[in-house]
């Protein structure tokens, strides 16, 4: 279920806090893996009954360094004491006071001199709720060298592993639900050096997936050509300065957000931001092969709005649009993270669920259905409602055709016994 994250904005012009949000909301609309709330105050006072009622929900502030009814920085002590991620945004271009902010729990210190560091700070922001669901594997023998590492990752935002060489490392990256896609690697570790480990890593993960960056003391600066080469991203100097670790591990997240925004553009529906038919019949070998080698049952289930044509031809197609991408908003709610769900086309839904029992199978989809049947829409001044039937194969196979074969019979059952139905049959 999708939680509201907040983001407080602290400045005295209603002009600067207007165009913050504006631009926010342009940045993380439909980006971001959570509902957000943009809360705004123009004074001291105003931010601190909001901190105070608010703080444990408030995941990032953007925060004016003076204020009218405050001394210079009060605001930004505030934010700080309170452990919420804060971004100064001021007028102040003085180097010392951006250095002492820093030291404490600010990320970054902008100039407000342009529309430019308006969108500059909110494309931060995007990046400290990216940061939230993000996980970093620091690898170092040292452990004062982790420690810090890890202090100004989490700093950021970002979640932190440790390993104290590549042999370790490897264990914790073995794990899928780590969801690792940051390595940061010292060389010099026993066991396994870091550019062995870049090797080895470079084997199982591509850049699309995965950035390496190697951490170097100055006397091995010759070795990070070696890392370059074997596959490594960037690289940090050790010891490292935090302004550097920011802007380099933010660079790199952003090739990451890259690669990801091309493979959706393939693999996801546009409409509803779903997989497409293609990612499912791809994905679902995999799935299928590792739950026959557990001797594991399967459902598949294809979900179809009853009567579509009827809104269609009632309320026209631009409510149609929304009718089916609520079936996603759903279906999301309701399936689990690891459950595969694609459009298959119109307002067909194909969806694949693994290890699951005949009864909870049937608990589930019985569930959908009746979330449908209690779901109202609302389009400018339209009311809709309307039901879906769902057809489900469930059993043992490694054949998605097979098993699409039979949930559309099962489909096709719940349209002609009276629609609003769920049915399932074995296989």
């Amino acid at each position: 279920m999708k939680k509201t994250i907040k983001i407080l904005l602290i400045d005295d012009s209603k002009t600067i806090l207007n165009a913050l949000e504006s631009e926010i909301f342009r940045c993380i609309a439909g980006k971001c893996v959570h509902n957000f709330e943009i809360l705004k105050a123009e004074t001291f006072t105003e931010a601190s009954k909001i901190i105070r009622k608010e703080h444990k929900d408030i995941y990032v502030a953007v925060v004016d360094l003076n204020l009218p009814d405050c001394k210079s920085g009060q605001a930004v002590l505030l934010t700080s004491t309170h452990k919420i991620p804060t971004i100064v945004l001021s007028t102040v271009d003085n180097d010392d006071v951006k250095a002492l902010l820093l030291k404490k729990d600010v990320l970054d210190y902008t100039k407000k001199d342009s529309m430019n560091s308006i969108e500059y700070v909110s494309n931060f922001v995007k990046k400290v709720l990216r940061n939230y669901e993000t996980t970093a594997l620091v690898v170092d023998d040292s452990k004062v060298s982790r420690n810090a590492f890890r202090t100004d990752l989490e700093k950021l935002r970002i979640n932190v592993l440790e390993a104290e060489d590549g042999k370790e490392a490897l264990a914790i990256m073995d794990n899928p639900d780590n969801n690792i896609s940051l390595i940061l690697t010292d060389y010099n570790m026993p066991n396994m050096d870091g550019v062995e480990l870049t090797i080895k890593l470079r084997q199982k993960y591509d850049k699309d997936v995965l950035s390496i960056i190697a951490l170097s003391a100055s006397e091995e600066l010759n070795i990070l050509s070696d890392f370059i080469k074997e596959g490594a991203n960037d690289f940090i100097s050790k010891p490292h300065k935090f302004e550097e670790l920011n802007v380099r591990v933010h660079s790199n997240l952003d090739t990451l957000e890259l690669f990801k925004q091309t493979k959706d553009l393939a693999n996801k529906d546009f409409l509803t931001g779903s997989y497409n038919r293609r990612y499912f019949f791809e994905s679902s070998k995999a799935i299928l092969n590792k739950n026959q080698r557990k001797d594991k049952e399967v459902a598949v289930a294809t979900l179809d709005i009853d009567l579509f044509k009827n809104v269609n031809d009632t309320y026209g197609h631009d409510v149609g649009d929304v009718a089916i991408q609520e079936i996603a908003i759903i279906l999301d709610k309701t399936l689990r993270t690891s459950d595969l769900v694609a459009r298959f086309g119109g307002e067909e839904y194909c969806i694949l669920l693994e290890d699951i029992s005949l009864e909870d199978t049937k608990h589930l989809f019985e569930k959908i259905r009746s979330n449908f049947e209690n779901n109202e829409i609302k389009v400018d001044d339209i009311s809709l409602k309307y039901t879906v039937s769902l057809g489900i194969a469930y059993g043992k196979s490694i054949d998605i055709n097979a098993l699409l074969k039979v949930s559309d019979e099962a489909l096709y059952e719940a349209k002609d016994t009276g629609r609003n139905k769920v049915i399932i049959h074995n296989i």
